[in-house]
């Protein structure tokens, strides 16, 4: 089969990450890297020039501006333009593209930005109001998605044979099991303790559900499980649950992983889910911690637990990755913000987490959560009708794109 052929004087872990982002999961391409420079004029497939040297004049060029050779993380001189409708920054006077593709991308995936803000919000999070797409209104466009698509498009231009494959949309619901049930599954201290508070706030509502529900003469509010698995199993879907069971703490009102009430929940939910941890707001990013409480779940199921998202999407880079991967968790799903919708790392495509502190790939792959519900009820403060349009449009973006769309 014909590859592309990429010429690049250096082969730094930066360009072969961005590189393999693009070809082995963007655009879907057999291609190679070369830094010899003969190789790469004689040769009369496709082929693509990374350098500020022109051999051809009428050669696929990008000239880079240097992002992908650096070792540091420094303050990016950064300006927001526009090209063929999209927003483009590195721009760049000569080459097939306006702009310095790779690199931009490389910024945006990376999460470059988050790394040198000191700005972080109570909870420690990065702020998206410091985020560049939030500043420059591409916050809800898998913007690197659709870079691909243009590159894609040049290089067919040029080379019509050159073979692509196409990406699949999926779509992939996610609940974040942070309380179990409103009543059950509590010791009889926590039972005593939320009858005295509603009592003292005189919640007789409250008070007379929670009875009737003990008494079992009621369904517990929360308990909307078996809904969900006839919605699932009516659209054959595998969604992803992520419990939280860590020790109850002032952020973490878990009931207990102890409790047979979780137990049996655990076990039911991964008869047709996939089951994720949900490390606590305690944890920290701590493997101890965080060992423990997969161990609280894991102990319900047959397999191994491999998906993860931080309670109240509470990270940082690249501790929390390093911790996960640590840990053996192969895929998580924290990339999103908690005030806002649409894609923190400019991409709706799973992708590899890049290590900028180490200069290493992470093998734990990313995947871009473009909705909450808590973000569109609490944050945005939405009706039902307006939240189900921003979602569908979002969705009919990633649908476009062949990529992945995840819901909280």
């Amino acid at each position: 089969m014909t590859e592309l052929l990429i010429y690049t004087p250096q082969t730094t872990q930066r360009v072969t990450y961005i590189f393999q982002l693009f070809f082995d999961s963007l655009i879907k391409t057999p291609y190679r890297i070369t830094n010899d420079q003969a190789l790469f004029k004689t040769y009369t497939g496709p082929k693509l020039n990374y350098s500020s040297t022109l051999f051809n004049s009428d050669e696929l060029q990008i000239p880079p501006v240097g992002l992908l050779t650096e070792t540091e993380i420094k303050t990016q001189p950064i300006e927001v333009t526009e090209w063929n409708n999209l927003k483009i920054f590195y721009r760049t006077d000569k080459g097939s593209l306006p702009f310095d593709i790779f690199s931009a991308s490389f910024y945006l995936v990376s999460r470059y930005e988050e790394y040198s803000s000191h700005h972080a919000d109570t909870h420690r999070r990065f702020r998206h109001e410091n985020s560049l797409a939030f500043k420059n209104h591409f916050l809800d466009e898998p913007l690197v998605n659709l870079w691909a698509e243009e590159l894609k498009k040049i290089i067919l231009k040029k080379y019509p044979s050159t073979p692509f494959s196409g990406n699949t949309y999926s779509f992939v619901p996610t609940m974040d099991i942070d309380v179990a049930y409103a009543h059950l599954g509590r010791n009889i201290i926590l039972i005593i303790g939320s009858y005295i508070k509603a009592i003292y706030k005189f919640h007789i509502r409250i008070l007379f559900e929670k009875t009737l529900v003990l008494l079992r003469l009621k369904k517990d509010p929360y308990d909307t499980f078996n809904y969900q698995k006839s919605l699932f199993k009516k659209y054959n879907i595998r969604p992803v649950y992520f419990f939280l069971a860590g020790k109850r703490s002032h952020y973490d009102h878990n009931i207990s992983p102890e409790n047979n009430k979780f137990k049996k929940l655990v076990k039911k939910l991964s008869s047709f889910a996939e089951i994720g941890i949900h490390p606590s707001y305690q944890s920290d990013s701590n493997p101890e911690i965080v060992a423990k409480e997969i161990k609280n779940v894991e102990q319900n199921i047959p397999r191994k637990i491999i998906h993860s998202r931080q309670h109240f999407l509470r990270m940082q880079l690249p501790g929390t990755y390093r911790c996960l991967a640590e840990l053996g968790i192969t895929d998580d799903y924290t990339m999103a913000y908690a005030g806002v919708v649409g894609f923190r790392a400019g991409i709706c495509t799973p992708f590899f987490f890049y290590d900028l502190q180490a200069e290493s790939i992470l093998p734990i792959k990313i995947h871009s959560t473009a909705v909450m519900d808590g973000t569109l009820n609490d944050y945005l403060k939405l009706t039902a009708r307006d939240a189900i349009a921003v979602t569908k449009e979002l969705l009919e973006k990633v649908k476009k794109c062949g990529g992945e769309f995840i819901v909280i």
